[in-house]
């Protein structure tokens, strides 16, 4: 009975046990509700990753392809205070179709944007489709930017080079001619690159275009802003997701251009990450010419042509830059750094001769007129003009001219450049008319014998200067052969000195013997008799012994 009882209370369960169980199995169906639904998931996005335009494998190629913003210093532009609406009324946006769409969606004015659409970097110094009211001419963007005097530009190209066609230190070194050639036609304004903005992984509408290439191309830039001292807007912490393309919110499905919304994010960001503390270097901000879409005289259909005033005068007014390089003439009046005419109608011309001063040459006047002598007449307009003059360029080495040396000796050639910054990349050394090496100096450790025409060529703007260095290396004197030594005679043996006999000493003569002297005779005493003994038996006188 006992036995049955234990096996009935086996078969049953307490009220609590009955609740764990009840938990236990909802737990479980939760469990396989949850595996069920995170595989669905799963089956789902791998099938969406398959038929969107990049992978996950692409996708974490785009990643691992940044950079680190940390590694370029104060290249790459941090968080600062806001600047201020007046930092970006002080700038003018360059660059491509991306850029032109703050001039489309209203952001900006025209006056603050100097884009074309569909434009490469190959093209920003060459192509002439920038124009300003009642002026016909059409204007490169390096010559309309002088015109217009910015205090700062940010440059946004590149969009229309990642199609593959382009390699990245292609790209780097475009982008670095243009640059220079903006910095040439007007060097008062800071240059801020802003990187290539990212494009979403949806960009069918545009096949060939890659991510990856734009990570590359962005590489190169910082560097090159790096060695130039410009500086990197990274507006691609903005832009890009966590996929590492552009966000979709700012991108039309399949397409590479920007929405409003991003435009106006990258002026909250270059305001919130601005280049702050410089130096406002401009002449003057006289005297800007009004930008219009098209050519002619009275610009776009929007607007009205003004109908001239016969009766208005204008002034002109020509400076020389901070007064140092070089003079102005006109007529009789020389010397002058300012020249001023006023009162100026339609029907008077001006001539004025920018003359450089020694060590100086002329660059150009401010508004890209490359003449040292310029007329400007039919005045429509006051005329603001600054002639611009830079030291001549000339390198030459601190070792002088020439030297010599000996083979097998070192020597190392320094350079000395005016009127130009030096570069470890500007400088070009050639040895007997063969590249050898870029950089501020050159030299050897151990020279060969030989005359060697040593020239070190500087590059700055494409101003051009050279010097040569001579250096001889006398061949080290051939030793004179070593004689063999004369072996030395082994010498003979000294022979025992034969002594000398030693002389027999001559005897000294023996002295005649000296005669002793015969003894006189001594007379003998004649003795006295001896008494006879007294024989023993017989006492002596004088008692017993």
């Amino acid at each position: 009975m006992a036995k049955k009882r234990r096996n009935s209370s086996n078969l049953s369960l307490t009220p609590k046990q009955k609740q764990a169980a009840l938990v236990l199995a909802i737990c479980a169906l939760v469990l396989i509700v949850t595996i069920v639904a995170v595989v669905i998931i799963v089956n789902t996005s791998h099938k969406s990753k398959d038929t969107s335009s990049g992978s996950t494998s692409s996708s974490q190629a785009v990643l691992d392809s940044g950079f680190d913003a940390n590694a370029y210093g104060d290249t790459v532009l941090g968080e600062t205070d806001d600047a201020g609406q007046s930092y970006i009324d002080e700038t003018i946006f360059v660059g491509d179709s991306n850029t032109y769409r703050y001039y489309q969606n209203g952001l900006l004015s025209l006056d603050q944007v100097m884009a074309v659409e569909g434009l490469g970097i190959q093209q920003l110094t060459t192509d002439k489709s920038i124009y300003f009211k009642n002026d016909s001419t059409a204007y490169s963007i390096p010559e309309a930017l002088a015109k217009m005097k910015p205090r700062r530009i940010i440059v946004m190209m590149g969009t229309n080079n990642a199609d593959g066609s382009m390699s990245a230190d292609s790209f780097a070194s475009s982008y670095e001619s243009a640059l220079n050639e903006i910095v040439t036609a007007y060097p008062y304004c800071d240059v801020i690159v802003a990187a290539v903005p990212p494009i979403p992984e949806d960009h069918s509408n545009y096949p060939n275009m890659s991510q990856e290439t734009i990570n590359e191309f962005n590489l190169a830039l910082v560097k090159m802003c790096q060695k130039n001292g410009y500086k990197f807007l990274n507006i691609s912490e903005l832009l890009m997701g966590e996929n590492g393309y552009g966000q979709d919110r700012y991108y039309q499905q399949g397409d590479i251009h920007l929405k409003k919304d991003a435009l106006n994010g990258i002026m909250d960001y270059a305001r919130t990450h601005a280049w702050t503390g410089t130096e406002d270097r401009r002449p003057d901000t006289d005297n800007i010419p009004t930008r219009v879409r098209n050519g002619g005289t009275s610009g776009n259909s929007n607007q009205a042509t003004a109908t001239p005033d016969p009766n208005e005068t204008f002034t002109a007014q020509y400076n020389v830059d901070k007064n140092v390089g070089g003079t102005l003439t006109s007529g009789d009046i020389s010397g002058k750094t300012t020249l001023k005419f006023e009162d100026l109608t339609k029907n008077d011309s001006v001539t004025v001769k920018a003359v450089a001063a020694d060590g100086y040459e002329f660059v150009k006047w401010s508004d890209g007129n490359t003449s040292p002598t310029r007329t400007d007449k039919n005045f429509k307009q006051n005329v603001n003009v600054t002639a611009m003059f830079s030291a001549k360029l000339s390198i030459s080495f601190q070792e002088g001219s020439s030297a010599t040396i000996k083979e097998g000796e070192g020597y190392t050639l320094h350079i000395n450049a005016v009127g130009g910054n030096v570069t470890d990349d500007n400088v070009q050394w050639t040895v007997n008319g063969e590249k050898v090496k870029t950089g501020y100096s050159y030299g050897q450790s151990s020279w060969k014998a030989g005359t060697y025409d040593i020239t070190a060529s500087i590059n700055v703007n494409g101003k051009l200067s050279s010097a040569t260095f001579k250096l001889v290396v006398e061949a080290a004197p051939t030793p004179a052969p070593t004689a063999a030594p004369t072996p030395k005679p082994t010498p003979v043996p000294t022979a025992a000195p034969t002594p000398k006999p030693t002389p027999t000493p001559t005897p000294k003569p023996t002295p005649e013997p000296t005669a002793e002297p015969t003894p006189q005779p001594t007379a003998e005493p004649t003795p006295e008799p001896t008494e006879a003994p007294v024989s023993p038996s017989e006492p002596t006188e004088g008692g017993e012994g």
